[in-house]
């Protein structure tokens, strides 16, 4: 007999597997009388100098994104080394890279090294992920909604696709709008539903007890960030601006070293047919992200090489960063911290007595 729930990672799977497949699919047929040549050749426009450039800048994109969580930590009143916590978030997109679906996957890992590593309780590191994650999706979509307009403008979309995909942008930058405006309010949604479960279903067991406990401590943190610490969220939110001002900063300049001249509203666009293959449920957005740029650029005019050119240097910039943060992953979680978690903060701890020794 089959065991409940069996079957869920099974369809999982096949949908996803499903995903590649048609990606493959489509990869093929884009690249299909692409010379091999010609994409050497556009590849070969990059000296070693250049490389290390990008590879510097885009080291630096991902320290930013590690200062927003560093940021609303320290707001909760958790001083954690800069450094190890960019090495964390590493680590965690490393998981959500290369899992199916490239916007979430690793912040369970960011959670369980906060808290195993540098003594911050369980609560609160979830709440900095949550409130992080919450900001940084809020920012993506955003973008999203706005290249998806210019993308449309530019036409490198057609005009039908290019609606359905507006709306769908448009309704997914509603979840982490309404997830803030909740915790603005006050209202603590999971901890909610979770109290009204039927006891029948759960069991009223006691581990459902700790999921609830833990779920409201949670989201008693997010609350009183949000309610408590407006300036911080608006801080937070203006790191995403720097953190996407960088990302088009460096997009620029590696089309730039490809030789591909491109105005900034059409590297806006080009990025935005990215994102785009990054929402497939495929790891990495393998396939989608290269077909996604050979498209976009040959609707700008260049060739089909050039596209493909670019997809792969992304491809082998984002291998590069996810293999050294499963190199960091693994390493952290084979080495044994040198100090076990502390107990959970009280209440009303000063936050000056909330600092927390290194690992």
């Amino acid at each position: 007999m089959t065991e409940p729930g069996a079957g869920a990672p099974a369809g999982r799977r096949l949908v996803m597997w499903a995903a590649v497949l048609v990606v493959a699919a489509a990869l093929a047929w884009v690249a299909r009388e692409i010379p091999l040549a010609e994409v050497v050749a556009a590849l070969r426009r990059l000296t070693a100098g250049e490389i290390a450039v990008l590879l510097l800048v885009n080291l630096g994109v991902t320290l930013i994104f590690s200062l927003r969580w560093w940021v609303i930590l320290r707001l909760l009143g958790y001083s954690v080394p800069f450094v190890r916590l960019s090495s964390y978030r590493l680590a965690g997109f490393a998981l959500s890279y290369l899992t199916p679906g490239t916007q979430f996957g690793g912040e369970p890992l960011q959670i369980v090294l906060t808290h195993r590593r540098q003594a911050v309780p369980v609560d609160a590191a979830t709440a900095a992920v949550v409130i992080d994650r919450a900001v940084e999706l809020l920012g993506n979509f955003t973008f999203l909604a706005f290249g998806l307009v210019l993308s449309l403008r530019l036409r490198l979309i057609p005009g039908e696709e290019g609606g359905v995909l507006a709306v769908l942008a448009v309704a997914l930058l509603a979840l982490p709008l309404g997830f803030l405006g909740m915790a603005l309010s006050g209202h603590k949604p999971l901890t909610w539903l979770l109290k009204r479960m039927p006891g029948l279903w759960t069991g009223r067991a006691l581990w459902w007890t700790t999921v609830t406990q833990w779920a409201e401590a949670t989201e008693d943190q997010i609350v009183a960030f949000c309610r408590e610490r407006p300036g911080g969220l608006v801080a937070a939110m203006g790191l995403s601006l720097v953190s996407w001002t960088a990302i088009v900063l460096e997009y620029a300049l590696m089309l730039s070293f490809l030789a591909i001249r491109l105005d900034l509203l059409q590297v806006v666009g080009v990025i935005t047919a990215s994102r785009l293959a990054l929402l497939l449920p495929v790891p990495g957005g393998l396939g989608a992200l290269e077909t996604s740029q050979v498209l976009a650029l040959a609707a700008l005019g260049y060739s089909r090489a050039e596209g493909l050119g670019l997809g792969l240097l992304i491809r082998a910039r984002d291998l590069l960063f996810a293999l050294a943060g499963l190199g960091l992953a693994a390493w952290y979680t084979r080495r044994p911290a040198s100090s076990p978690p502390g107990p959970p903060r009280a209440a009303d701890a000063d936050p000056a007595e909330r600092t927390q020794p290194q690992a």
